[in-house]
């Protein structure tokens, strides 16, 4: 091991200072090992180098003294009067002084009770023991961003099970990291993913032997719940009589087509809604001055019940059929027959493709894919538990991917589950984070705006991936959301460049620094996104207008 300097000054169980061999100086982020008093190897990482001149110390003068300081001695005078004082901070006990005797390298992972000496010689961590530490795991997502030759593993089965979040700033590489996971985890775990992808950037990924599934998001009205449908037309959560009236409509049509045999769905089940509800203001409309009107409704058990319109009824109803009437409109090429849930292939990273969607339009999509991915695993497996062949068969033939343990990305996830107001979306993102894990489902979190997004969600996401975040509030909020995030390491995303993450959490064994692979030029691969290049745009524009006047010229 190199030596860089000397423990120097005060010192303690969790920190220590040391003074810096200038012909070998570690920098920010570089991992050391020291011992401490009962001769144990102490890992610990650099967390500040500071260069101190006791010659021209801050308040030692004015600026011509400082000149003249600068002048008058020579540069190996100010050379020698020259410190280079680093602060570094404990991750653990490396070895223990027993270990060390024995000859045993393996990684303790405890923690440092006893001070370390000062006088006590620092060295630079081996590349070997970095990566017994580091390298092991299921799949590779980067290199420690101070030893560019140590691979940074991650625990497949803790990054899902115990879900995680990637967290950062637009433009500094989120979509990359998600991109370089979905890659490692499908190639070589084998794993089924899910990407909820409301602006369609993964809906091109690429890479490889890529084994990628892009479906176009879809929803049939006639298979989600009454509260998802009115999110899904844009009903506002406070208009409980449209809300009312449209549930009155939804089970009166459904228990029609079912009393006469019908397969009813996609957009013929948005018509006949739409049908009902007509007939009902009709018979309004057409009643006597002073008449009674009542209609015939089923209630969600199949029974044919009465109910009185009145005149305050009217413009919800007449409001609720406009509705309808937009949604055939402006999104008729996501309504269909089917359910989504089939489409999910295993072994497969399968991107939803929301684009195009409203806000109100994806969180009800994923409400109700969330919902079905929860409800149908825990039956499969309860299934599984109770040797029940019949619905174990069912799923496997309507289902495939939810037979094996589940992966769901959200892209954009303040969308659906922010921090304001709870959707139903938020609902079942939280009822997955909190009970997923009992049974194989796991969530992946993306964020631009840490702030915006469900804190308790965002608590139950036990490995955080982070990269840059320049907002102190953003900074703050995943600090308070994260018990593993102290002080140094909210300095530490603050200082992070594109594509630099810090990684903490149960997927890796200690907190690390890291270069995220580049999905694009590490493993050719391709997702999408990035930013245009407006200039080179509006130049090729210009280049085709001169060609256009030319053309017209020669005629």
């Amino acid at each position: 091991m190199a030596k860089v300097g000397i423990v120097y000054g005060e010192s303690s169980t969790d920190y220590f200072t040391f003074i810096v061999d200038p012909q070998n100086m570690p920098n920010f982020g570089e991992f050391v090992v020291v011992r401490n008093r009962n001769g144990d190897e102490v890992l610990a990482v650099v967390k500040g180098v500071r260069n101190i001149n006791w010659l021209m110390g801050v308040g030692k003068g004015s600026y011509d003294y400082i000149e003249k300081t600068v002048n008058v001695f020579s540069k190996g005078v100010l050379d020698k009067s020259e410190s280079i004082i680093a602060s570094a901070k404990v991750l653990g006990v490396l070895r223990t002084k027993e270990d060390i005797e024995n000859r045993n390298f393996e990684f303790r992972q405890t923690p440092n009770r006893v001070p370390i000496k000062p006088g006590e010689v620092v060295e630079r961590a081996k590349d070997e023991d970095l990566q017994r530490i580091f390298s092991n795991g299921h799949i590779k997502i980067g290199r420690l961003l101070a030893r560019e030759n140590v691979e940074v593993g991650l625990d497949v089965n803790k990054l899902v099970s115990r879900h995680f979040a990637v967290l950062a700033v637009t433009g500094a590489g989120k979509s990359n990291t998600i991109a370089v996971l979905s890659k490692e985890i499908v190639d070589n775990t084998k794993g089924t993913i899910v990407i909820l992808d409301p602006h369609g950037e993964y809906s091109r990924l690429s890479w490889r032997n890529a084994k990628v599934n892009t479906i176009k998001a879809t929803i049939d009205p006639a298979k989600i719940k009454v509260s998802e449908f009115a999110t899904l037309l844009g009903v506002a959560e406070n208009a409980s009589l449209q809300r009312r009236f449209l549930s009155l409509a939804y089970y009166t049509v459904k228990w029609e087509a079912r009393n006469a045999s019908k397969i009813l769905g996609g957009i013929a089940f948005v018509e006949a809604l739409e049908r009902k509800i007509e007939e009902w203001i009709r018979t309004y409309e057409s009643r006597e001055k002073g008449e009674e009107v009542v209609i015939s409704y089923y209630d969600p058990q199949g029974n044919l019940l009465p109910r009185k319109i009145q005149s305050k009824d009217l413009d919800s109803l007449i409001r609720l059929k406009d509705y309808l009437q937009e949604l055939k409109a402006n999104f008729r090429e996501f309504i269909k027959l089917g359910n989504i849930l089939s489409e999910i292939t295993p072994a497969m990273v399968n991107v939803i493709d929301l684009s195009g969607m409203e806000e109100d339009q994806m969180i009800a999509l994923a409400s109700y894919l969330l919902r079905g991915i929860l409800k149908y695993r825990v039956r499969y497996m309860k299934a599984v538990n109770m040797r029940d062949s019949p619905k174990i068969k069912e799923t496997k033939e309507k289902f495939p991917a939810l037979t094996k343990p589940i992966l769901v990305i959200v892209e954009e996830a303040h969308i659906f589950a922010p921090r304001e107001h709870k959707t139903q979306a938020a609902h079942w993102l939280g009822k997955i984070a909190r009970e997923g894990r009992k049974f194989g489902i796991g969530l992946g979190i993306v964020s631009q705006r840490p702030k915006k997004l469900d804190d308790d969600i965002l608590s139950q996401t036990n490995t955080k991936i982070i990269l840059r975040l320049v907002e102190p509030h953003d900074q703050r909020y995943v600090q308070q959301a994260s018990e593993q995030i102290s002080e140094d390491l909210l300095s530490d995303i603050a200082s992070l460049g594109i594509g630099e993450a810090v990684i903490v959490g149960f997927a890796i064994p200690l907190p690390a620094m890291v270069k995220i692979y580049s999905f694009k030029e590490d493993f050719n691969g391709y997702y999408g996104g990035g930013d245009i290049d407006i200039v080179k745009e509006w130049g090729e524009i210009e280049e085709e207008s001169e060609i256009n006047l030319e053309d017209l010229a020669g005629e």
